[in-house]
């Protein structure tokens, strides 16, 4: 083992830096509506703690309907009979112009895994993409739907929901398009980025009128570096008219420049915005979010998206993001799941990412870097668990010499780039020092998730304040180190 390929870890267990954030949300609900599939159980394991309800094709949409369903809405019997409020003629006041029945299901399902809900107001995927005829009368759909989930209306419910998430990608364009490997889609919103500022205003302020304590935010934004009507325009409408703006919601896939930490730099780039305009209190939600958004079984499953989730959510514990949902976990070509319920690589590294909940109080450490080696260490409570997670990616070499030209038009940060070499990355030497129970004995446990191994785990044990150890890790790879005393 040749010590000058390893990466030098060093954590002081005395030594707390703050907490260790749970970023651990998803969309994707665990129990279908259908009964196609049922991994609640898998959800909690993983700690997901909030998901979004979001392109279940129906179930807790509000009015979508699909006149030209693309092979995706197709494929997932898309239904307009199946939303919220499906007769746009219906009396919004009046509990018998709901159907609840469908989203009623997803919920539980949603509630049974333990996981609280982010709710997005709007349509699913290829739905027809028109502005509601009557703002008002939207406004009053979605605030009968708050009291249903949040206040038992219409023989509902009480789940406190506090997120309320309006709308999605209404910046993304597609054209139809019926040519080979092209889509028959229609964009979210073909409306004006005007239009579109006027019906979230009459949506927020009905909905904290009715209750001020909800977080109602907006657009979901899709290419969330590029600026655009629906990211400066929407903050600086919102600043000028003093609208209700709780959080702004954006997203990202990484498909063509899989640098993990790009997340962090578009974060910061949001963070910069809303506080220019005097919103320094609303959160910024990564509401979507990947490495790729390919529907190819080989990419969902392969370790790098795995390595690469690990590292992302590592950084994310450094960067100014206050919730992120990955998308998607539930069975299916983008899941986290087969569909028998079995784990794909990237959920052993949800689970790891997860278990750091037990060892809250975050530890100095040293060693990792912004390039794909991330480490995050944790301390329980207790003082009778310390925990490292590392995961161990690399960027594809045509990625390494940096991003797209395309990606410069409007990614100034970026001009700078220096070509990425990676060095001492094959495993780690590790050094925990200070360990909290001075010179009582300890085990230490491992669990490996690489190409060849899922969740391998191996023990060993160890006496005293401090533990060395090292071991081969190359990339991609992700293990969780669990000491503990006896």
């Amino acid at each position: 083992m040749a010590g000058a390929q390893m990466r030098t870890v060093q954590v002081d267990a005395a030594k707390t830096t703050g907490v260790i954030r749970s970023l651990q949300g998803v969309g994707g609900a665990p129990v279908s509506f259908r009964g196609a599939f049922n991994v609640a159980k898998q959800y909690r394991d993983l700690r997901i703690d909030l998901v979004r309800t979001h392109d279940f094709f129906g179930p807790t949409d509000i009015d979508a309907k699909w006149t030209h369903p693309d092979k995706f809405a197709l494929g997932a019997k898309a239904d307009a009979a199946n939303t919220i409020f499906p007769d746009w003629d219906a009396d919004p006041e009046k509990e018998s112009s709901y159907h609840f029945g469908p989203s009623d299901k997803v919920m539980a399902g949603i509630v049974s895994s333990g996981a609280g809900v982010y709710f997005r107001i709007g349509r699913s995927w290829s739905a027809d993409p028109e502005p509601p005829p009557d703002f008002d009368k939207y406004a009053s759909v979605a605030k009968h739907v708050v009291m249903h989930y949040n206040a038992g209306w219409a023989h509902g419910f009480h789940y406190n929901i506090r997120y309320w998430e309006f709308w999605n990608e209404p910046n993304l364009q597609f054209h139809k398009n019926t040519s080979a490997g092209g889509y028959d889609a229609q964009p979210y919103w073909s409306g004006t980025p005007e239009q579109f500022y006027q019906l979230y205003e009459k949506v927020a302020r009905v909905l904290k009128s009715y209750d001020a304590s909800l977080k109602v935010g907006a657009p979901g934004l899709a290419y969330a570096a590029a600026p655009s009507p629906f990211r400066e325009g929407l903050i600086e409408y919102c600043a000028v008219h003093h609208v209700p703006l709780d959080f702004y919601a954006w997203h990202h896939y990484t498909q063509s420049f899989e640098d993990p930490y790009d997340l962090v730099r578009i974060a910061k780039d949001i963070r910069g915005l809303l506080d220019a305009k005097g919103f320094r209190d609303s959160e910024s939600i990564l509401s979507e979010w990947a490495m790729s958004l390919l529907h190819d079984a080989g990419n969902q499953q392969s370790m790098e998206h795995a390595a690469f989730c690990g590292a992302a959510e590592i950084y994310f514990e450094d960067g100014p993001v206050d919730r992120a949902l990955y998308y998607r976990a539930d069975p299916g070509a983008l899941g986290f799941f087969d569909p028998d319920g079995t784990y794909r690589k990237k959920a052993y590294a949800f689970k790891a990412l997860g278990a750091m909940q037990d060892t809250r109080e975050r530890l100095a450490a040293t060693g990792a870097d912004n390039i794909g080696f991330a480490a995050l260490a944790g301390r329980s409570p207790d003082g009778k668990t310390v925990q490292v997670l590392i995961s161990n990616y690399e960027m594809p070499e045509a990625v390494r010499k940096g991003p797209p030209a395309s990606f410069l038009k409007y990614r100034k940060e970026l001009e700078g780039w220096k070509e990425v070499h990676y060095r001492n990355n094959r495993g780690y030497a590790l050094t925990v020092s200070n360990l909290p129970w001075g010179k009582a004995e300890f085990t230490v446990k491992r669990y490996r998730t690489t190409k060849t191994e899922n969740w391998a785990e191996s023990s060993t044990s160890g006496k005293g304040g401090t533990l060395e150890i090292t071991n081969l890790l190359p990339p991609p790879g992700v293990e969780l180190i669990v000491i503990r005393r006896k």
